[in-house]
């Protein structure tokens, strides 16, 4: 199975998909304190970071072909290409129920939601048939397995 996104369109929706786990994170760390807030407030910055790289990266590409990308600034296209990956990761049942209880259970649930992210881009990665937005997802994915070991690492320690 094929998918027609372009390099624009997943950096799009890896765009969305961090701001939707900043704004998880930074949820959690408004209603919790101690060493557990810091761990949220340090994932809700990485996710920050993640975003304005894969930022960085769109508006390079963009500036290849501008033409090709004013589209993306549409409300509806922005909100159906949110819709592809609402609940995929950050799904909202889990949002405030037993997901920061303490440190242990926020660092695991960081690395399940960075690896369910992986998968999520690896499926895309292997529909795509353009070479640009392969390259890009790629890179993106590649973000995310570092994110992912981080959690892990950080699991392991605890």
């Amino acid at each position: 199975m094929t998918n027609s996104f372009s390099g624009l369109e997943m950096l799009k929706i890896a765009m969305l998909m961090e701001d939707e786990g900043y704004k998880f994170y930074k949820n959690g760390a408004n209603n919790t304190s101690g060493k557990l807030k810091e761990f949220l407030l340090s994932a809700e910055k990485q996710e920050f970071i993640h975003k304005e790289k894969f930022a960085k990266l769109h508006k390079e590409l963009e500036a290849k072909n501008e033409d090709a990308s004013e589209y993306l600034y549409d409300d509806e296209v922005s909100g159906y290409l949110k819709s592809l990956i609402e609940n995929q990761v950050y799904k909202k049942e889990e949002e405030y129920k037993n997901a920061f209880v303490d440190l242990k259970t926020a660092v695991k649930n960081a690395y399940d939601t960075e690896v369910r992210t992986v998968e999520i881009y690896t499926k895309l990665y292997n529909g795509i048939n353009d070479d640009e937005a392969k390259k890009i997802m790629a890179i993106i994915i590649d973000e995310e397995k570092d994110h992912a070991a981080y959690f892990k690492k950080l699991m392991n320690e605890i």
